[in-house]
């Protein structure tokens, strides 16, 4: 069966993943901190967090699949918290930046 030109044509339309999703649920956490966020798309998407009181203050958070949730890892693999603890993910996101204290 031939398919009609305009098919050939179309992009496939991208659907945010659940990963996408939980990253911009912390962003949000986050935002009471005045850190910087930036949500960074591909394959493994991640969140980039910046204090803006210091240049070298970056951490990229990455998203996981787990049986029951997801979890946020730092840059360098540390666990920090769940999809289900958001508030206390950010506060230790915010710790690691230089944004508030322990």
């Amino acid at each position: 069966m031939a398919q009609s030109r305009q098919a050939h044509e179309e992009q496939p339309t991208r659907v945010p993943s659940e990963e996408r999703g939980h990253l911009t649920k912390l962003a949000g956490e986050l935002a009471r901190y005045e850190v910087s966020t930036d949500l960074v798309d591909g394959d493994a998407p991640y969140l980039r967090v910046t204090n803006p009181e210091s240049a070298h203050a970056v951490e990229d958070v990455l998203c996981e699949r787990r049986e029951l949730d997801h979890a946020f890892i730092a840059s360098f693999g540390v666990y920090l918290g769940s999809s289900g603890s958001l508030g206390v993910t950010a506060h230790k996101v915010a710790w690691l930046v230089g944004a508030t204290e322990a």
